[in-house]
């Protein structure tokens, strides 16, 4: 059987993001710039983490921090085995209670307050998800390029309008078609978990959301769709039915399905010809947190 072909390389000295993989087996993204490394939760594999740094030239002792999103094993699976000495860990600290975070390398992430990290700004932004404390994160990179990683999310809401639509490329939960998820093979009490505010986004409300956020935007950000189901979602019917929302508000936009379970391809910013809109910090409200604890 002939070995299945990774993704290129970005070239040294670059910015780029990467997934390493998105679905309920494992989530975690990579961040290179010039001066940092960064992962964006690590729910895969040690292996695939080593092999994506590896192509960088790199181990985990390059990784100057890991950014965590919420405990859930899919999301931290790996922590143990990329925690190094010198990495920070920056997290919520709900999460970091959750997660088992060295309290001597955890940086708390609080709404509001952005941190710097190795030349890279990163917003947490809280969601509605079934954890404690979750949130996802905004990313100002080296060169003004801004990346938004929002992987679980069981409703959308407007406190994320502003990050979203500042964004060169916009990572966005498209979890499950509904009617998949329905007559799916699910159980009743998780079919009810998934659907309900704070489960997961279904393909029709990414596509809603993102159709009100970009609506009247003259940039073109490129949009990642995360964190789709193995049994009540298709790569293309997400992708179809997000760009049929966006093609409603007229936006003809990049749409990109992640793979569940393998690398995607190398992210790098390109050079913007149309301003992207502002972003204020009092953008970012509380999210109260209903029914947590259900994993």
């Amino acid at each position: 059987m002939q070995p299945v072909s990774s993704p290129a390389s970005p070239n040294p000295g670059t910015v780029s993001v990467q997934s390493l993989g998105s679905g309920s087996s494992g989530n975690a993204f990579l961040i290179t710039t010039p001066e940092s490394t960064v992962l964006v939760d690590c729910g895969v594999g040690i292996r695939t983490i080593n092999a994506a740094l590896r192509t960088r030239e790199m181990t985990v002792t390059d990784i100057d921090a890991i950014c965590v999103t919420h405990e859930h094993s899919d999301h931290i699976r790996t922590l143990p085995k990329v925690i190094h000495r010198d990495v920070e860990l920056y997290a919520t600290g709900g999460t970091a209670r959750r997660s088992a975070i060295p309290a001597s390398q955890h940086t708390r992430a609080i709404e509001q307050e952005p941190v710097s990290i190795q030349g890279i700004t990163i917003w947490p932004l809280p969601v509605a998800h079934d954890a404690i404390e979750p949130c996802g994160f905004m990313a100002e990179l080296p060169g003004g390029a801004r990346i938004t990683v929002l992987t679980d999310l069981g409703s959308w809401h407007d406190s994320l309008k502003d990050f979203v639509r500042a964004s060169d490329l916009i990572v966005l939960e498209a979890n499950h078609d509904e009617d998949m998820l329905r007559y799916g093979p699910y159980p009743a009490y998780l079919k009810r978990r998934v659907a309900s505010d704070v489960g997961h986004l279904s393909n029709r409300h990414c596509g809603l959301a993102l159709a009100e956020t970009l609506h009247g935007t003259t940039h073109r950000p490129e949009i990642w769709l995360a964190h789709l189901s193995e049994h009540n979602n298709r790569p293309g019917l997400a992708e179809s039915t997000v760009r049929d929302a966006l093609n409603e508000q007229d936006l003809d936009l990049a749409v990109t399905a992640l793979p569940r379970k393998s690398p995607g391809e190398i992210w790098t910013p390109g050079r913007q010809t149309r301003i992207r809109p502002p972003f204020e910090k009092q953008s970012v409200v509380r999210i109260e947190q209903l029914g947590l604890g259900l994993l």
